[in-house]
């Protein structure tokens, strides 16, 4: 009976061994089928995620340039604006009699004209230029009739006032906005 006892014993051990065997290995399978399953979707929703970050970058980038032509055009409006101050000045210089100030103002004037560098907003860059080396060019001397160098100062402005002025309406072609100097 010792035999027949152990050598079912051996035998139950030896079932039990097997079935823990392929058990042990249907486990392995299933779970190497699982981790190819969970690695493959974690790579589409990782390449899903990136598309997506992808055309979200671009689209920022695309707003930065846009943004960062907006800026431009609205500085060299800005030095516009500076430039038609400063001339509009000199001429209330020029009534009171201060030549040096007058002077001053209208290189002012020349120097804001001199930070438009770029095209934007369109504005006439070879106007811009021309415009700024003639009044560089221009000085005030002491004289009893000012006429001559206010009629010079104001045609300056006239100048600059047409040169803004299509700058806003080629602005205002492109967006479709009213001006409302």
């Amino acid at each position: 009976m010792n035999d027949t006892a152990t050598q079912s014993q051996r035998q139950g051990h030896l079932v039990s061994t097997r079935v823990m065997l392929i058990a042990a290995g249907i486990f392995i399978v299933i779970a190497a089928v699982l981790y190819y399953v969970g690695m493959t979707q974690g790579r589409r929703e990782l390449a899903a995620q990136k598309t997506h970050y992808e055309q979200q970058l671009a689209q920022i980038d695309q707003s930065l340039n846009t943004t960062r032509d907006e800026l431009a055009a609205v500085r060299n409006h800005n030095h516009l604006m500076q430039a038609r101050v400063a001339l509009y000045r000199t001429t209330i210089d020029l009534d009171q009699r201060n030549f040096g100030i007058a002077s001053t103002r209208l290189h002012d004037a020349a120097d804001a004209l001199g930070q438009i560098r770029k095209d934007t907003g369109g504005i006439d860059l070879a106007k811009i230029a021309a415009l700024k080396d003639a009044i560089g060019a221009s000085d005030f001397t002491v004289a009893a009739d000012l006429e001559t160098q206010r009629a010079n100062v104001l045609g300056f402005a006239t100048q600059l006032d047409a040169i803004a002025g299509d700058a806003d309406a080629d602005a205002d072609a492109g967006t479709g906005a009213d001006n409302v100097n």
